[in-house]
């Protein structure tokens, strides 16, 4: 979708608001005027800080989807298994339920894929009730009412079964899909004379050589300059199959002592992908000790990138283009071989302890 934000006027506006004040968002006196003012930009910024998306105050693709998601509450519809998947937080309570209750459905992501269609009929069958897969009143009624526990009186909970989806444990023949962020008309951040779109590509592009030389299989979403929205991006990486998908990036800040490296991995207000959170763990300790970057950690994060594809996806940002020191060297050829050689290296830490 084309974003939408401060200034923009018409029944784009008006649905993104109506939907915000259903989500208990304030909008000040004027309500759903049409008119995407400092009210309905403040609420955007809540409501993607809830979400875990950037709170940019713009709606752009990522954010219309989340509040898309956001208005189904556990009962609206009756929940199947199709193509396309249903989502949306009807789903994501439906995960939640089931995973308290040990039956593994997957990632906790709001997307009713076959392995929840699977939990779905295992519940149903435990239950005593007409095993058919779809979640309706009465499904929804005895999950309600069922609660584990366990000894501690703690509400219990199965393991993210992600653990168990990595075969490999090597880079020969490991299927990575590599993501340069950005391209053709979306340059991501500039500053300093740098475009991100660029130092994505050359990163991405060393980054992928160095995978094949060590016998990975490998995928780059873009190796040119091109336009993919968002969306395509996550169903070409999903269509090719990869074993881990790196999306690549560069980051930014309004503040010039922002600096270092940071990683991200697939999480929500339910859950988190323990497998991404710690490659990404592993990307910024590489990046740390071999760049002496400053360690930003990793952080969990509801973007799109991170959770359209599976199995395991993280997003690795390996400096800020807006420091004046650190800025000009991200585009140093010398440097990005070091970045490259650095992020491999966390891939293959990560392998290593599987």
């Amino acid at each position: 979708m084309r974003p939408v934000g401060r200034g923009h006027r018409g029944q784009q506006v008006v649905d993104i608001q109506t939907r915000l004040a259903a989500l208990g968002h304030f909008l000040g006196r004027e309500g759903a005027d049409g008119f995407f003012g400092p009210q309905t930009e403040q609420a955007i910024r809540a409501f993607q800080q809830r979400r875990l998306i950037p709170a940019c105050g713009v709606v752009e693709d990522n954010t219309w989807t989340e509040l898309v998601e956001a208005g189904y509450k556990p009962g609206d519809r009756l929940l199947y298994l199709r193509v396309p998947y249903m989502r949306g937080d009807d789903v994501l309570y439906l995960q939640h339920r089931l995973d308290e209750l040990g039956f593994d459905c997957g990632p906790v992501d709001g997307i009713f894929s076959p392995a929840l269609e699977v939990a779905v009929t295992e519940f149903q069958r435990n239950a005593g009730l007409n095993v058919d897969g779809i979640v309706g009143e009465t499904t929804l009624d005895r999950l309600r009412r069922l609660r584990q526990v366990d000894p501690e009186g703690h509400v219990a909970a199965i393991p993210d079964r992600m653990n168990g989806y990595m075969e490999k444990r090597s880079l020969p023949q490991l299927r990575v899909s590599i993501d340069p962020a950005h391209g053709g008309l979306d340059w991501g951040m500039t500053d300093q004379g740098l475009v991100e779109k660029e130092l994505n590509l050359v990163l991405a592009l060393q980054l992928a050589e160095l995978l094949e030389a060590e016998g990975a299989v490998v995928n780059l979403l873009r190796d040119e300059d091109t336009t993919i929205q968002l969306y395509e991006r996550t169903d070409l990486a999903n269509a090719w199959g990869p074993d881990i998908h790196i999306c690549v990036h560069h980051s930014a800040s309004p503040s010039r002592v922002a600096q270092g490296a940071a990683a991200y991995y697939f999480a929500n207000n339910a859950y988190y992908s323990m497998p991404g959170k710690r490659l990404a763990g592993y990307l910024v300790d590489a990046l740390f000790r071999e760049l002496h970057r400053v360690d930003l950690h990793t952080h969990g994060r509801n973007y799109a990138s991170l959770r359209e594809v599976k199995p395991l996806s993280v997003a690795v940002e390996p400096g800020y283009l807006t420091h004046p020191e650190e800025g000009p060297s991200l585009a140093d050829p010398k440097v990005i071989a070091r970045e490259a050689a650095a992020i491999l290296h966390g891939v293959q830490a990560y392998l290593a302890r599987l």
